[in-house]
């Protein structure tokens, strides 16, 4: 195996945890946010296809998709589009969220 395809030793972040900079190690592989549920591989498929399909404009038409699905209330669409959303363009599902939210408000008024 090739020496750059792993790394040699422990990547590592700061800390500063009191006066001086703290050494914490972090997983290599290190994909999962803290906070976020890893995403299943039916998921990562269906947005690996969707990219092959739509190319670049994948992530704008995945969230379009789901936009539509939540002005319908189709809450199970809604669900699948924006993981898929998520799974090709972080910043711009966090919009999704944002929207969902925004809806829940008007909903209950």
């Amino acid at each position: 195996m090739s020496r750059g395809l792993a790394p040699t030793r422990p990547s590592f972040r700061l800390s500063c945890a009191g006066t001086a900079p703290l050494r914490v190690p972090e997983a290599a592989n290190d994909d999962e946010a803290s906070g976020r549920p890893p995403q299943s591989d039916e998921e990562i498929k269906a947005a690996l296809g969707h990219f092959a399909r739509h190319h670049l404009n994948a992530a704008q038409d995945a969230h379009a998709r789901a936009t539509a699905a939540l002005a319908v209330g189709d809450r199970e669409d809604f669900a699948f589009w924006s993981n898929v959303c998520r799974a090709l363009d972080r910043r711009l599902a966090g919009t999704l969220v944002d929207a969902r939210e925004e809806r829940a408000d008007c909903v209950t008024d």
